[in-house]
């Protein structure tokens, strides 16, 4: 670690353990002081994610050691957090860059075929809006949301003018029109308040949604300080999936509370125990569902819906075998697979509201459901470190 940077906080936990944030002007680091050994060890925000985690320095005897609970260093961590928040340009910095990630997830995909429109591309659907083309007139169309409105911003949305002509069809014409705004007002949980802990979590170096994303966050800051935006897009390969993962949660943001996860030792006998039937299974590639390979077999029972899912390859490190976990967190190194539960009707309007008029497709909706569920359990996790000063 390049020691020209300067320490921006200091706080003591206890005669052994100070926490500290270090900068050069870059994504901060964390410092664990051991002051009975007076050493230091330079790690990411991302680290301090689990809060099941323990940390262990050694003691001032020898061979002995000191464990901390993370859930115990959040105050400390809250305070360094908060101060440099203050003492560095943070703040300005996630104003602007909260406004560019707000114009990259709302980018809309252009569709000017009938056909592609009957069946979009996955790197289509995986989008918020369609500016349609398809009509008569060369130029003209519509942005159409891609996502179900509530009442409420289906109200609000009314009176926004989402046609469009003279081509005029890029993400600025969209914002031209109020629609962000006006959904940002009529729901600002789930539009303004995600983008800033989505911003915020990615300048101060927390995980990509379970993905180390060090190597973008530090392309970020250096944008940043030379005041010339990066630019990127929704799907490209330096977010690790976090902007799709986004759009699920979205997507799907009214149902997760109907979505439930659990870790398993075995997810076939388990559901067959609980009184389910084995209906079909689906195979998914690695880097959709988790880090490997992943058969997610499909149960029923009494208009309940359960999904087993199962890695292909059993990892000795742990970590649910390279599942990516969901709410709660689940480390155990024997639970390697994951159970999901929810109401059959449910999935069956979500196939629909994936499909966007083409035809239903279970891979795009089960991704779709599963990375709803991690990004919402990433944003809670990342959400008591940062809402004291982030503005949400």
């Amino acid at each position: 670690m390049d020691d020209k940077g300067e320490i921006i906080s200091s706080c003591d936990v206890d005669e052994n353990l100070a926490l500290q944030i270090w900068s050069k002007g870059t994504a901060p680091r964390v410092v664990v002081f051991n002051k009975g050994q007076n050493k230091k060890k330079f790690t990411r925000p991302s680290w301090f994610e689990n809060l099941d985690r323990t940390l262990s320095i050694k003691g001032k005897k020898r061979f002995s050691t000191v464990d901390y609970n993370l859930a115990d260093l959040l105050p400390t961590m809250q305070r360094i957090l908060s101060e440099y928040s203050v003492y560095t340009p943070f703040k300005p910095n996630l104003w602007k860059f909260a406004v560019t990630l707000e114009r990259v997830l709302h980018a809309p995909a252009v569709v000017s075929n009938e056909n592609e429109m009957s069946l979009l591309p996955e790197e289509k659907r995986a989008r918020l809006w369609v500016a349609d083309l398809t009509g008569e007139n060369k130029g003209e169309g519509e942005f159409r949301p891609f996502f179900p409105l509530s009442e409420t911003e289906a109200a609000t949305l009314s009176g926004a003018g989402l046609s469009f002509t003279g081509g005029q069809f890029a993400v600025e014409d969209l914002f031209k029109t109020g629609a962000i705004r006006k959904l940002n007002g009529a729901n600002i949980t789930r539009w303004y308040r995600t983008v800033r802990i989505m911003a915020a979590a990615m300048l101060l170096g927390f995980s990509y949604c379970e993905e180390d994303g060090s190597e973008f966050t530090d392309e970020l800051w250096r944008a940043v300080n030379f005041e010339k935006p990066l630019s990127f897009k929704i799907n490209d390969s330096g977010l690790k999936g976090l902007g799709r993962k986004f759009v699920g949660y979205v997507r799907h943001m009214d149902m997760l509370d109907h979505i439930s996860v659990r870790a398993s030792f075995d997810s076939d006998k388990e559901l067959l125990e609980d009184g389910f039937t084995r209906k079909r299974r689906l195979e998914f590639p690695a880097l959709t569902l988790g880090r490997g390979d992943t058969s997610v077999t499909f149960f029923e029972r009494d208009g309940i819906m359960a999904l087993g899912c199962k890695p292909r390859v059993k990892l000795s490190s742990g970590g649910g075998g390279g599942l990516y976990y969901a709410s709660p967190p689940q480390k155990s190194t024997g639970k390697q697979e994951l159970i999901y539960t929810f109401p059959a009707e449910l999935y069956e309007r979500a196939l629909v509201l994936d499909s966007f008029g083409g035809p239903a497709d279970d891979y795009f909706t089960i991704v779709q459901f599963t990375s709803a569920k991690v990004f919402e359990a990433w944003c809670d996790s990342i959400t008591p470190y940062i809402s004291y000063f982030a503005g949400i």
